[in-house]
């Protein structure tokens, strides 16, 4: 591949991702809004395990790029509280 279309791969690429990521937060945000009006309380095992889930695997990919800081701290209970409800082998 030349370099000039590797190049524009590459940042079509962080797109892709920037693109995603935002789908993935836009749904959650509306899950939250939901659940904390009351809403789809017989999804919030399910719900709760796959957040679960996603949690750790974006938190693994946070990790390996050295993007969290300490703005970060307050998921540290949050994470710890799903580790439990929600064991890894479950999720």
């Amino acid at each position: 591949m030349a370099n000039e279309d590797l190049h524009k791969q590459v940042s079509d690429q962080c797109r892709v991702v920037a693109h995603l990521a935002t789908a993935i937060a836009k749904v959650h945000s509306d899950y939250a809004a939901l659940i904390e009006a009351g809403a789809m309380s017989d999804l919030h095992e399910r719900i709760g395990r796959r957040t679960a889930s996603l949690m750790e695997r974006l938190g693994d990919v946070l990790n390996g790029m050295d993007a969290v800081s300490d703005e970060d701290d307050w998921t540290h209970p949050v994470f710890r509280e799903a580790q439990r409800l929600f064991p890894a082998s479950e999720a």
